[in-house]
């Protein structure tokens, strides 16, 4: 009997794109840049992503010895510049983000190569931007492209050189051609790709995506989802989730798409995205918005831990 299906979660990603967008945010960080950019690009090679898509199996079946070509069509976001990118999620979490109610739609599992591969067959896409409607980073085109060309190893941004140092050509192993006038450069090709030039596209990228965000932000006051009631049934659920010691909430608002997120201090056995699927089932006649767990030693949670008191404590010893 074949074994089920495992969820596709990626908390290393998670918790890499969380590190590195710090870094992105903050134009005078480059102490620390390159081993979190390192970090984040080794964690988007090794996972699996979940992307939202129609499926359409041919109208005859095949004939025999033959392989049935199904069509695949993905779903491609567009930016205010008309840039393109695929929207690629860590898991079912981030994946429900995307859904409209009464929205349906199949699902395709792809890893890294699998979107170098459809990323260089298609030159109208500018890139990948990894869970749009979480803590969204962009992996541009020239990345994903530059990585794939190099057997999947992160390919990092270079820095620029110092004024007086010399400036050397990379060796190349395929009779290169004589460079006419040295430039900086890196893996990625071109001079445009100097680490801070780099920073600058993805920047670029994201400010776009981040726009849209701001804009529903300043439209109308937002209500405080976390009313009593919804609080008591929290309360009610997570006792009966043994593995689960203290619980933190906080609303959070990322791309116009409003959601809740739980900071959970609990064992190492839990299933954080099981329990979510919960909340959010049973929780349903309480609150129409979607539960994120996290760990509450994790950095998504460390503010939420930092500022608030935990809604929920496991009763210890016949006391809370």
């Amino acid at each position: 009997m074949p074994e089920p299906m495992q969820p596709v979660t990626n908390p290393a990603l998670v918790d890499a794109m969380a590190t590195f967008k710090l870094d992105l945010a903050n134009k005078e960080n480059a102490e620390n840049f390159q081993e979190h950019e390192r970090a984040f690009l080794q964690a988007a090679i090794d996972a699996q992503y979940l992307l939202p898509a129609q499926i359409e199996q041919p109208a005859e079946p095949p004939k025999e010895g033959e392989q049935m070509q199904a069509r695949v069509s993905f779903q491609i976001m567009t930016n205010p510049k008309g840039e393109k990118f695929m929207p690629a999620f860590t898991d079912e979490v981030e994946l429900k983000k995307n859904r409209k109610p009464g929205e349906r739609f199949q699902v395709a599992l792809m890893n890294f190569n699998d979107l170098y591969n459809f990323i260089k067959a298609n030159e109208a896409i500018n890139g990948v931007v990894i869970n749009p409607f979480g803590s969204a980073l962009c992996l541009i085109r020239q990345q994903i492209i530059a990585i794939g060309d190099n057997g999947g190893t992160p390919v990092l941004s270079a820095p620029r050189p110092a004024e007086d140092a010399p400036i050397r050509p990379i060796p190349v192993h395929i009779n290169p051609a004589p460079v006419p006038q040295p430039q900086p450069t890196n893996a990625l090709g071109a001079v445009e790709n100097s680490r801070e030039q780099q920073q600058d596209l993805i920047r670029q990228a994201m400010a776009e995506m981040e726009s849209a965000k701001d804009a529903a932000a300043d439209a109308e006051p937002e209500t405080d989802p976390l009313t009593d009631d919804l609080l008591s049934q929290l309360k009610a659920v997570l006792k009966k989730q043994k593995a689960v010691r203290k619980a933190y909430i906080k609303p959070e608002t990322e791309k116009g798409e409003r959601y809740l997120l739980v900071a959970l201090e609990a064992d190492e056995s839990a299933d954080l995205e099981a329990i979510g699927n919960t909340l959010t089932t049973e929780c349903a006649d309480y609150s129409d918005l979607p539960f994120d767990c996290v760990p509450a030693a994790s950095i998504r949670a460390k503010e939420l831990v930092a500022e608030g008191k935990p809604f929920y404590e496991k009763k210890r010893f016949g006391i809370f």
